[in-house]
């Protein structure tokens, strides 16, 4: 009657309650490792005594058609004690697989599943989607360029020399991708050869054109323009600068991989379009004083107003880039992104920040923030940035939002004071009035960004995440109210100064406190309040939320009576 009613032969091998049980470990406590070790000793002794697989008729028996394992040589036939688990060499893919108990999920255990019976072709599975997505973006800047103001004086040579240079390019990067997947064994020097070779008329045309529009503007410098600048820097410029930065450096699948002389000298060219961005400032403020004189106060008023903006957002990308403010690095390019999708429509909805300009007219800020993109965004760079996402980056880029939302309009407050100022002695679309009202609405939303910021910092979890919400809705709604009036009453679009990026960013910052799924407390539920603390923790130096799991140790340690003894 003591005997247990299952057989030896049935039983499943991985039951903890093996039928040899020596009923050793004690009930009224846990076990110590020692006590463990000496219980599970004879449980796995008599495992491994057992055959890893039936009896073959022959050692030279087929694989095991589920499992794909290989019989090992019987213990009687080659001389053993017949003690050896019997080794077994699975196959390196067996036809099935079982997962039971195996801890993973196929997915992870298969990597050649097609998706929707779709599989990628094994010559394709070393392109990775970084490289594949700074492709598609160089190709559609380099496209884009040929669609777009090149040069404002329509000067023939520089205009044959763009083209000339894009369709290279294109060319270019269509051959490195034709001879990388084509042929079964490519030539991945030669490619990387033609990659760099193929963009750098690109590049160097490019910087042809700034060059000469410096060397050209130099005698005109102080004086009246009115028939435009000697050249003029087109949005199709700064495109095809853009594009050629993201396709001049070699890819991963093309045998390139950023050594620390590649990261220096990408962190230095950052340096570089850092200090040729702050000698064409100071070159933009020496013009504005000169201005002065010759064209009058309310055009070198309306210039330095222009060039404020412009120098505050190339500062906020260099600096974030340059300091390695992780988030600040992250939050930066996004929004420098956004402004090269918009440059890409540049000519179709006349957007003020991405007018064509000219060192004889104003700061010529496009094209170095574009530049500093390519770089930002470049394998080099961004192997040299120590980047980690969790999940409660969303509240931190939430923050950065409200941030650059209050600096920008902080800014634009500035700007439209001047425009008003300006306004009284040369006629400008909208008068005073409008720049003064514009002014009120900036500062409101100042008020507001610097509201959500300090809720999100400071209040409860709930409320502090229902206070950034609201304070993202005024700012869409306001800033969309702004943007009809100013496109309206001045014939332009929307700028950064006329309600813009109120209405991007505050799209932004609802969409990253509301969508994003927050942190889960140990029963798999959302937690509001744990995220928010971790999120906060990051200034206290605190490293993760385990230093908040309560210690335990004591309670483990305590000598426990079972129930009922």
């Amino acid at each position: 009657m003591d005997r247990d009613p299952r057989s030896e032969e049935d039983q499943d091998a991985d039951w903890i309650f093996a039928i040899d049980d020596p009923h050793s470990l004690p009930t009224d406590r846990l076990p110590g490792r020692e006590e463990f070790d000496r219980y599970a000793q004879p449980l796995l002794a008599r495992r491994g005594q057992g055959p890893a697989l039936p009896d073959q008729d022959r050692p030279g028996a087929e694989p095991d058609a589920v499992t794909g394992a290989i019989p090992a040589v019987d213990g009687e036939e080659d001389g053993s004690d017949g003690t050896d688990d019997g080794t077994v060499a699975p196959l390196a893919r067996p036809r099935v697989v079982s997962y039971a108990r195996s801890g993973t999920t196929p997915n992870a255990e298969d990597d050649e599943i097609p998706i929707a019976g779709f599989q990628l072709p094994e010559r394709f599975k070393d392109l990775g989607l970084f490289d594949a997505l700074r492709d598609v973006l160089a190709l559609i800047c380099l496209t884009s360029a040929l669609t777009t103001t090149f040069t404002v004086a329509d000067n023939p040579v520089l205009d044959l020399l763009g083209r000339i240079s894009i369709g290279v390019a294109l060319v270019a990067l269509v051959a490195v991708h034709a001879l990388r997947w084509i042929p079964a064994a490519p030539p991945l020097r030669a490619i990387r050869t033609l990659r760099v070779a193929g963009m750098a008329p690109a590049l160097a045309i490019a910087l042809l054109v700034l060059g000469a529009d410096l060397v050209l503007s130099l005698p005109v410098l102080f004086a009246p323009l009115p028939d435009g600048p000697p050249v003029g820097i087109g949005v199709g410029v700064s495109l095809l600068l853009l594009g050629a930065i993201l396709g001049i450096e070699p890819r991963a699948h093309e045998g390139y991989l950023p050594q620390e002389r590649a990261r220096r000298a990408a962190r230095r060219l950052l340096l570089g379009v850092g200090i040729a961005a702050a000698a064409a400032l100071l070159l933009a403020l020496v013009m504005i004083v000169g201005r002065l004189f010759t064209t009058g106060w309310a055009f070198s008023l309306m210039t330095f107003a222009n060039t404020l903006i412009s120098a505050l957002l190339l500062a906020v990308v260099l600096a974030s880039a340059l300091r390695r403010e992780r988030s600040w690095y992250v939050f930066s390019t996004a929004v420098v992104a956004g402004l090269a999708i918009a440059a890409l429509a540049d000519n179709t909805l006349g957007l003020q920040f991405a007018a064509p300009i000219s060192v004889a007219r104003g700061f010529v800020y496009l094209p170095f923030l574009l530049a500093a993109l390519g770089l930002m965004i470049s394998r080099s760079f961004v192997r040299s940035m120590p980047l980690s996402f969790r999940r409660t980056d969303w509240l931190v880029y939430s923050v950065r939002a409200l941030e650059l939302s209050a600096l920008m309009h902080s800014a634009a407050v500035l700007w439209h004071l001047m425009g008003a100022l300006a306004a009284t002695s040369v006629p400008r679309p909208g008068g005073p009035v409008l720049h003064l009202a514009d002014a009120a609405v900036c500062a409101c939303f100042v008020v507001v960004s610097v509201f959500g910021r300090t809720a999100l910092l400071s209040r409860p979890a709930v409320s502090a995440r229902a206070s950034g919400v609201v304070a993202s809705l005024v700012l869409v709604v306001v800033g969309f109210l702004d943007v009809i009036v100013s496109s309206i009453a001045t014939a332009s679009g929307a700028g950064l100064v006329t309600g813009g990026v109120a209405l991007v960013l505050g799209i932004a910052t609802a969409l990253m406190l509301t969508v994003p799924a927050p942190v889960r407390d140990e029963f798999g539920a959302p937690d509001i309040t744990r995220m928010f603390a971790d999120f906060r923790a990051r200034d206290n130096g605190r490293v993760s939320l385990l230093d908040l799991v309560p210690d335990v140790s004591d309670a483990t340690a305590e000598r426990k009576i079972f129930p009922g003894r």
